[in-house]
């Protein structure tokens, strides 16, 4: 029922993961609009009464205000593509406005990067985790969106001074240099051996029908949950990520400058980072 969202969506970059969630959503909308109306219903016929409902009924489910809002921006998008393709011949949502007030202020960040850091090495050491949730933490250490973490293929690492380097470009364009060292050069050559021994360019992959592909996101809460567990806090990527800002910032006493550098990120997206952090990191 989606009429081809998922492969317009994958093709212009969005996460896999995200498009599951995007899709789920709109087969939800339109069970909604069938139990509704008892039958089939089209999206030229939606109204916005109907989108204010089904997100009233959402909202009753108790689902927090910024969940339910970013399902309303999955609606929006959704729609956008209906009218591109012509299935409608207005799009009404970007006027549309939910009826109730959401709160949208950014729940709080309780993570302590320092802690993280000293930790670190029983992380990678641990033979109660799995080479996939090592490597993860290694990456969400260096503040990557899964997006990007991803793409990295094995070819990409380069020798550096006992180390390795990695020169990654995210899928935005810019650039950022990662350097690992220590107890992280084992963990990371295991992952580049499994890599060559499952004949897939990538770091992170998953096992396929015919093989092995990129990493799918299906699986990520397996080693997410490891991690929480094994460390004693929740590990989220978008967490650590504001967490090692806030870390470079009032620790490493990095400038905005520096930080965009190491983050890869525009200016004016570091800055926004940076900003947020400092709001939202609390120290416990």
């Amino acid at each position: 029922m989606p009429y081809g969202y998922e492969k317009y969506r994958l093709k212009n970059g969005i996460s896999p993961n995200t498009v599951v969630h995007e899709v789920q959503l709109i087969r939800a909308l339109f069970a909604f609009l069938r139990n509704t109306y008892k039958k089939p219903v089209e999206p030229h016929e939606i109204r916005p009464v109907d989108i204010q409902k089904f997100l009233q009924q959402q909202h009753e489910t108790g689902i927090k205000d910024s969940t339910l809002n970013r399902k309303l921006i999955y609606i929006r998008l959704w729609f956008d593509y209906m009218w591109q393709i012509g299935k409608i011949p207005v799009d009404f949502m970007p006027k549309f406005k939910f009826a109730e007030k959401l709160d949208l202020t950014p729940a709080d960040i309780h993570v302590n990067y320092a802690e993280l850091l000293e930790k670190k090495d029983s992380v990678l050491e641990s033979s109660q985790l799995s080479l996939n949730a090592k490597l993860l933490f290694i990456l969400y250490m260096r503040g990557l969106r899964l997006r990007d973490m991803t793409t990295i293929e094995v070819d990409d690492f380069e020798d550096a001074d006992g180390g390795l380097l990695l020169p990654l470009e995210k899928k935005d364009g810019y650039v950022c240099q990662l350097r690992f060292s220590g107890t992280e050069i084992p963990v990371l050559m295991e992952g580049i051996e499994r890599a060559v021994f499952r004949n897939t360019p990538y770091l992170l992959s998953s096992k396929v029908k015919d093989g092995y592909s990129m990493f799918k996101m299906g699986s990520l809460s397996d080693y997410t949950e490891a991690l929480t567990d094994f460390l004693g806090v929740p590990i989220r990527s978008g967490d650590l990520r504001f967490a090692y800002v806030h870390y470079l910032y009032t620790v490493e006493h990095k400038n905005l400058e520096e930080i965009q550098e190491i983050m890869g990120v525009s200016l004016d997206s570091a800055s926004r980072m940076l900003t947020e952090s400092l709001t939202r990191l609390k120290q416990d």
